[in-house]
């Protein structure tokens, strides 16, 4: 059953991403490389991250005010890859088979997205999916006839593909001279990492709320992530 379990869960964490990496992305060398150095600037971001939840000893106790610190280090840090990319940009559409379509903005920032999704996931919840096989399971506490494994394999998810919107918003205003979006995006992020608090919670159905808040999000964000790739202005 644990084998089950666990096979069940990860196919549900990072099934959905794992398709979209290997039927789209690895067609493609540019967004390959796009993937794996956003992955890593997201990674620089954790890292930075946890140097101040070392240094600042109140934190530790305190899961608010470290979702807080690890949101803002990897929105600063999506800025950061926007600037590197940007200015990389043109010979990344040299070795692209479609280097003067304008559908390489937003799908370049959609990628890079999907890269700072695909290791916040790995990160977040491969340790806790190792845990999945053992002898016995952790009941969610706002949902007793739920396991923290699947709560986590369904967040894992969601974030993965709020990642690329969020990034696909972003990218958009900041190549038009723009923070409104970014600001959008921002407080979106905040949401959906403060709404995961409910998870663990003791409220009744907190689990719920949790998942119904990063689908909302994940909605919007989405509409306004596909309006990125026909808005011509």
């Amino acid at each position: 059953m644990a084998i089950i379990s666990f096979f069940g869960n990860a196919l549900m964490a990072y099934g959905p991403a794992l398709a979209v990496f290997f039927l789209h992305v690895t067609q493609h060398a540019q967004l390959v490389i796009l993937l794996m150095t956003s992955a890593f600037f997201w990674l620089l971001s954790i890292l930075v991250t946890s140097i101040f939840w070392y240094i600042i000893k109140p934190l530790q106790y305190t899961p608010a005010g470290t979702i807080f610190l690890g949101v803002t280090f990897q929105e600063v840090f999506r800025l950061l890859f926007f600037k590197l990319m940007s200015k990389a940009e043109t010979g990344l559409n040299t070795i692209s088979s479609t280097p003067n379509s304008p559908l390489n903005q937003p799908n370049n920032a959609f990628v890079t997205g999907l890269g700072f999704g695909i290791m916040s996931g790995l990160i977040s919840y491969v340790s806790q999916l190792a845990e999945s096989t053992g002898p016995a399971i952790v009941r969610c506490n706002s949902c007793p006839g739920v396991d923290v494994f699947f709560m986590g394999a369904i967040t894992t998810s969601l974030f993965i593909f709020l990642h690329a919107a969020w990034n696909m918003i972003a990218f958009h205003g900041w190549y038009r001279g723009q923070w409104l979006p970014f600001g959008f995006a921002a407080l979106a992020h905040y949401a959906a990492s403060y709404g995961t608090l409910l998870t663990p919670s003791s409220i009744n159905c907190g689990c719920v709320m949790s998942i119904a808040i990063c689908v909302v999000i994940l909605i919007v964000c989405s509409g306004l992530a596909f309006r990125t790739i026909t808005d011509k202005n």
